[in-house]
């Protein structure tokens, strides 16, 4: 194999293959999107992965919200857990703030985002992929539906985002 090919499989691999936990999507080496809350498996898998980080951006008026339950299941298990609601059209302030904490996460941080169904955690994630790693915007926004994000408004709230930012 030549040297190319090797350093290309990793990368390779990542995008292809199943993910390590289930129901999400890593969009990132060691940054995933999760669709829906994790279940107890779901923590298993993540601690087995070596999960540093939890940023949960359910809305207080989400069925089935049960965040110190959520929260102290993850400690337990050496997993930060972070809590910061979104709505469906978030503003360009929450793309900022989830952009600041992904940029300010430590060397070696492994993080999993979710919301209910993965529509808004991949959607933050979009613009730290294109605005923060340099990622071309078809490409993200490529990575961000498969990822999890389908309502038009959503999409639209990231698109509007980035042509602010003087990406299109």
């Amino acid at each position: 194999m030549s040297r190319t090919m090797l350093l290309l499989l990793p990368a390779l691999v990542i995008q292809a293959g199943e993910s390590a936990i289930p129901n999400a999507v890593e969009v990132r080496a060691g940054i995933y999107v999760l669709k829906g809350p994790p279940n107890p498996a779901t923590c298993v898998a993540m601690k087995k992965e070596h999960i540093t980080h939890v940023i949960d951006l359910r809305r207080d008026d989400e069925p089935d919200l049960d965040c110190e339950s959520e929260s102290s299941r993850l400690q337990d298990l050496g997993i930060n857990y972070l809590r910061y609601a979104i709505s469906k059209t978030p503003p360009a302030a929450d793309f900022e703030f989830l952009r600041s904490v992904l940029r300010d996460m430590p060397k070696g941080s492994k993080v999993v985002i979710h919301c209910s169904n993965g529509n808004r955690a991949a959607a933050v994630v979009c613009p730290w992929l294109v605005l923060d790693k340099g990622m071309p915007v078809p490409e993200a926004m490529r990575i961000a539906a498969e990822a999890g994000m389908k309502a038009p408004e959503t999409q639209e709230a990231v698109r509007r985002y980035l042509a602010r930012q003087g990406r299109t």
